[in-house]
C-alpha cells in the first residue's frame, strides 16, 4: 500500500505543478547528492538472471536444440549450430554456420537460433551477448527482440561489413558506433526498460548509444522472444555465452547519482550516471538555503526536462523565474544555489489520463553548484603563470597547471585516448595548462564570459613565451594569425589514429595578460581537428658567467659575464651579499666586470639577475678557490757519491700539487699530480761523475717550491767470488787444490773501461808467492766475465789469497781499485 500512495501523491503533485498559486515541489522526497539513495529499499526490483548460457564450459558437440533453442526453417544450403572449440584461443562456443541460403532482404537472415521465455517480461531487461566472426566481415543481426504479439523486433543490435557496429529498429542498421574485427571477441550489451520504450547500447563494454526510442509501430511492449543469427547466406558466427536479467518495473525509480556538477558565467550544470529506464531528467533550482524551489522559465513550471540522449546526461540552468518581476532572471556569478535532480520513467504506452503518458518519478537528489564570471585556477609561485582562469567552461575547477611534459601525458584532462607520443625536448620542461577537451573546445564564437571570446585568461609574472600547440587539420582561428609558426610540432596518439600539432609563439612583457579564444568549434564537431592546448615559458635576460678560474693565490678576483638587457645583477660570496657599484644596474644589458676581494679558501659566487619589478631571475654560480701555501717537498737528503748506476729518490708532498724531476735537466717525471702526504719513489739512472737532480712542484693555486741535489757516481765493478773447480765456493784454502777468481763486470758508464781482475797467494810471511790475472776492455753497455786460477801448494798453513779489480793495464802500482777485497785463509 506505501507503494501505491507515493504513486497517488506523486501524480498529484505533478498536476498542482500548472497551478501557479501553488508551491507543490516542497513535499517531493529528497536526497543528498551525495547518498544518491532511494526510497525504494527493498529487493523486490533487483534484477532477476532469466537466461545464462556460458557456452565456455558446455561439452563439445551438443547442438542448439540440446541447448533448448528453437531453429528458423530455410529452403536452401545448409546450417548448423553445434558446441565447438573456436580456431584462435581454443574456447568452446558455439558455433553458428551458415552457407548458400538465400535472403529475402538485407540482414534477413534465414537461419536463426531463438529462445522463447514461458511468460513475457516487462521492466527493465539487460543482454549480453559475446560473439566473434571468422572468415569474412558480413552483415549480421547478432541479437534481436521480439514481443509476445506481432513480427517485429522491439529492438536488436548486430554488425555490418562496411559500417561496424549498429543499431537496429527495424531490418537495416543504423550509425557506426564501433569497429569490430575477424578472429577477435566483441560483447554487446542491450539494455531497454518496455514502459519507457528506450534502450540503451553498450559496445566492449562502453556506452554507445544511450535512451533511445525502441520501435514505436509495435501494439504491444514486452520480451517474448530472442533471437541469434548467422551472417546472412554464408558465414560463421561464434558465441561465448548469452546471459539476460529482468528487473520488474519500478514506479518509483532509485534517485540519480551526480557524477559532476559545475558552474561558468551565470550557469550551473550537472552530469548524472546514466540509466536505461530514465525518459528524462528533471531539474530544478533555489537559492541555498531556501525551502521551496523557484519556477524555471514561467510562472506555471517549477522543473525543467532533460530528454537529450548524450551518453552522458548532462545539462545546466542559467535562470529561474522571478515571481515579482514577472521575469526570466539570470543566475547570479557568486551566488550559491541548490538544484534539485530526479529521473523520471514515462509510461509510453498511453493507457492512463485518457492517452496521456504517465510520468514516475524518482526522489530528488540536491547538490549546489556556484556560477562565476570565470573559475580560476591554482597556480604556484614557481610557475611564470598567474591568475589562471577559465572562461565558458563548466570543467574549468578541474584545469590544472602542470610542470612539464612527458611521453604518455594526457593533453587534456577528459580525453584518455589522445597522449603525447614525441615531444620536442625544448617544451618537455615547460609549464603547460591541462584544460578539459570537448567542453573547452567545440564552444562557439561569441559564447558567454566576461571577455567574449575568451576561452583561457592569464598574466605573465615575467618575459614570457606562449606556445599554442594546434591540430595541423585545424582552420586558424583569427585570434592566432599574429603568432609565429615555430615549426616545430607536437606528435599524438589517437583513439584511431595519430594527431600531429603545429606550435606557434608569441612573446608577452612582464605584467601582460594573456587572452587565448575559441577553436574552431565547427572542425572539432565533424572531427577535423582535436583542439589546442597551451605552453609557457619564461624568457631569461640571457646571464652568463665568463671561465673562471678555480684555483688563485692572489688576494683578488676579476669576475665578468654578460646580460642580454637591462637588468639588476646581484653577487653573493659565501652567501653574503656583495656591494657592486650602481647598485648593479646594467643598463642595455652586455658585460661586467667586478674586482672582488678572496678570502682563503672557497669562494661560492652566485649571480643573479633579474628585471625591474620582477621576482623572477636567473642564476649562475662559480667557486675560485683562494690558496698561497706553497707545498713543502720532503726528501731525505741524498748522498754525495753513490756507486750504483740506479738511485732511487723517494719523498712526499706536504699538500696536493704536480710534480716534476729533472735529472741533468731532463724531465724524468714531468707534471704528474700527487696527492698530500702520499709517498713517491722514482729511479734516476745517473751518468758517471757528477750529476744534477732538481725537483720542483706547483699546486692548483700556482703556488711552486723547488730544490737541487749534486750527486756523484763511481763506476764500480763490485766484489769477486771464488770456486772450486766443481763450481762450489771456496771458504777455505785446501792443500793441492784448483781453485778458480771470477767476476761479471757490466759497463754502466759512457766510456770505455779497461780492468784487472787479480788473484794473488801470500804466504803466512804476508809474501807474494804466486798470482793470476784476467784483462778486459768493456765498451760502454758492454757485459763481461772476467776469470782466473792457480793450483794451491801442498803446504797452505798461514796462506791466503785475495781477488780484487783495479782500473787499468799498466802496472800494478799505477792501478786505481774498483772493488773490494776478498780475501779466503
Amino acid at each position: 500500500m506505501r507503494k501505491k500512495g507515493n504513486q497517488i501523491a506523486l501524480v498529484l503533485c505533478l498536476a498542482l505543478l500548472f497551478n501557479v498559486l501553488m508551491v507543490c515541489p516542497d513535499n517531493v522526497p529528497t536526497v543528498s547528492a551525495e547518498s544518491g539513495s532511494s526510497s525504494v529499499m527493498d529487493n523486490t526490483y533487483e534484477p532477476v538472471s532469466v537466461f545464462d548460457k556460458d557456452f565456455t564450459t558446455t561439452p563439445l558437440g551438443l547442438t542448439g536444440s540440446d541447448l533448448g533453442f528453437d531453429y528458423s526453417s530455410y529452403t536452401s544450403g545448409t546450417a548448423s549450430a553445434v558446441i565447438e572449440a573456436d580456431p584462435y584461443t581454443g574456447t568452446r562456443a558455439l558455433h553458428l554456420k551458415a552457407n548458400g541460403i538465400v535472403t529475402d532482404g538485407a540482414l534477413r537472415n534465414e537461419f536463426q537460433i531463438s529462445k522463447t521465455f514461458g511468460e513475457p517480461y516487462t521492466g527493465t531487461i539487460s543482454t549480453e551477448i559475446t560473439f566473434m566472426q571468422t572468415g569474412t566481415k558480413k552483415d549480421d543481426r547478432i541479437i534481436q527482440f521480439f514481443p509476445s504479439s506481432g513480427t517485429t523486433f522491439l529492438v536488436g543490435a548486430g554488425v555490418t561489413a562496411d559500417k561496424g557496429l549498429g543499431y537496429l529498429l527495424s531490418t537495416a542498421p543504423s550509425g557506426s558506433l564501433g569497429q569490430y574485427q575477424l578472429g577477435e571477441w566483441h560483447t554487446i550489451r542491450l539494455d531497454f526498460n518496455t514502459v519507457s520504450q528506450k534502450y540503451s547500447l553498450y559496445y566492449d563494454g562502453n556506452i554507445v548509444q544511450a535512451r533511445n526510442n525502441m520501435n514505436k509501430s509495435l501494439p504491444i511492449y514486452n520480451l517474448k522472444r530472442l533471437v541469434i543469427a548467422a551472417p546472412g547466406t554464408s558465414g560463421d558466427l561464434w558465441i561465448r555465452g548469452v546471459k539476460v536479467t529482468h528487473s520488474p518495473f519500478m514506479p518509483e525509480p532509485p534517485a540519480p547519482k551526480i557524477v559532476s556538477s559545475g558552474s561558468r558565467n551565470s550557469r550551473v550544470m550537472w552530469t548524472s550516471e546514466h540509466y536505461a529506464y530514465a525518459s528524462k531528467y528533471r531539474l530544478r533550482i533555489k537559492v541555498k538555503g531556501e525551502s521551496n524551489w523557484r519556477p524555471i522559465g514561467n510562472a506555471t513550471t517549477f522543473f525543467k526536462d532533460y530528454t537529450g540522449t548524450n551518453l552522458i546526461p548532462a545539462s545546466d540552468i542559467n535562470a529561474f523565474y522571478d515571481s515579482a518581476k514577472l521575469a526570466s532572471t539570470p543566475l547570479v556569478n557568486g551566488q550559491t544555489y541548490t538544484l534539485g535532480l530526479s529521473v523520471v520513467t514515462r509510461d509510453e504506452s498511453g493507457v492512463y489520463n485518457n492517452g496521456v503518458p504517465r510520468d514516475f518519478e524518482s526522489t530528488i537528489t540536491e547538490f549546489d553548484g556556484t556560477p562565476y564570471a570565470t573559475t580560476p585556477v591554482p597556480t604556484t609561485d614557481t610557475s611564470v603563470i598567474d591568475q589562471l582562469t577559465s572562461s565558458a567552461n563548466y570543467y574549468g575547477y578541474l584545469w590544472k597547471l602542470q610542470d612539464g611534459s612527458k611521453i604518455g601525458d594526457y593533453p587534456f584532462l577528459d580525453n584518455a585516448t589522445i597522449q603525447f607520443e614525441a615531444i620536442p625536448n625544448k617544451y618537455a620542461s615547460m609549464d603547460r595548462i591541462v584544460t578539459t577537451h570537448k567542453d573547452v573546445m567545440r564552444y562557439p564564437l561569441g559564447a558567454d564570459g566576461p571577455v567574449q571570446n575568451q576561452l583561457i585568461g592569464f598574466n605573465v609574472k615575467d618575459q614570457t613565451t606562449v606556445y599554442v600547440a594546434m591540430d595541423k587539420n585545424a582552420t586558424l582561428p583569427a585570434w592566432l594569425a599574429d603568432w609565429t609558426n615555430t615549426g616545430d610540432v607536437i606528435k599524438m596518439t589517437g583513439a584511431n589514429s595519430g594527431y600531429t600539432f603545429n606550435i606557434y609563439k608569441k612573446s608577452f612583457a612582464a605584467g601582460s595578460s594573456v587572452l587565448l579564444g575559441y577553436n574552431d568549434y565547427a572542425n572539432f564537431d565533424l572531427s577535423k581537428n582535436a583542439g589546442y592546448f597551451v605552453m609557457a615559458e619564461r624568457v631569461t635576460t640571457g646571464l652568463k658567467l665568463d671561465p673562471v678560474t678555480e684555483w688563485v693565490n692572489t688576494s683578488t678576483y676579476k669576475l665578468s659575464g654578460s646580460v642580454s638587457e637591462s637588468v639588476y645583477v646581484s653577487v653573493y660570496q659565501n652567501k653574503a651579499p656583495v656591494t657592486l657599484p650602481m647598485g648593479g644596474f646594467i643598463s642595455g644589458g652586455g658585460s661586467f666586470e667586478w674586482n672582488l676581494d678572496l678570502v682563503s679558501g672557497a669562494n661560492l659566487f652566485e649571480v643573479y639577475a633579474n628585471r625591474d619589478k620582477s621576482t623572477f631571475f636567473d642564476r649562475v654560480e662559480a667557486t675560485v678557490n683562494q690558496d698561497s701555501i706553497v707545498p713543502e717537498i720532503r726528501i731525505p737528503t741524498p748522498p754525495t757519491a753513490v756507486r750504483e748506476a740506479v738511485y732511487m729518490l723517494e719523498g712526499s708532498l706536504s699538500k696536493a700539487a704536480s710534480l716534476t724531476i729533472k735529472l741533468n735537466g731532463a724531465n724524468v717525471v714531468d707534471s704528474v699530480y700527487q696527492e698530500a702526504n702520499q709517498s713517491f719513489s722514482y729511479p734516476l739512472t745517473l751518468e758517471e761523475g757528477n750529476n744534477s737532480i732538481e725537483v720542483s712542484t706547483i699546486d692548483l693555486a700556482g703556488n711552486t717550491n723547488k730544490t737541487s741535489y749534486t750527486m756523484a757516481y763511481i763506476f764500480w765493478a763490485g766484489q769477486g767470488i771464488i770456486n772450486d773447480s766443481s763450481g762450489n765456493s771456496v771458504h777455505t784454502l785446501t792443500a793441492s787444490k784448483d781453485i778458480f777468481a771470477e767476476k761479471k763486470v757490466v759497463n754502466t758508464t759512457a766510456s770505455k773501461k779497461q780492468l784487472t781482475l787479480w788473484f794473488i797467494l801470500y804466504d803466512v810471511n804476508n809474501t807474494m808467492i804466486d798470482f793470476s790475472s784476467s784483462i778486459a776492455e768493456l765498451k760502454p753497455g758492454e757485459t763481461k766475465t772476467l776469470g782466473v786460477g792457480f793450483t794451491l801448494p801442498a803446504q797452505v798453513t798461514g796462506y791466503k789469497v785475495k781477488v780484487f779489480i783495479w782500473d787499468s793495464l799498466k802496472d800494478i802500482l799505477g792501478q786505481s781499485p774498483l772493488s773490494e777485497e776478498l780475501v779466503v785463509q
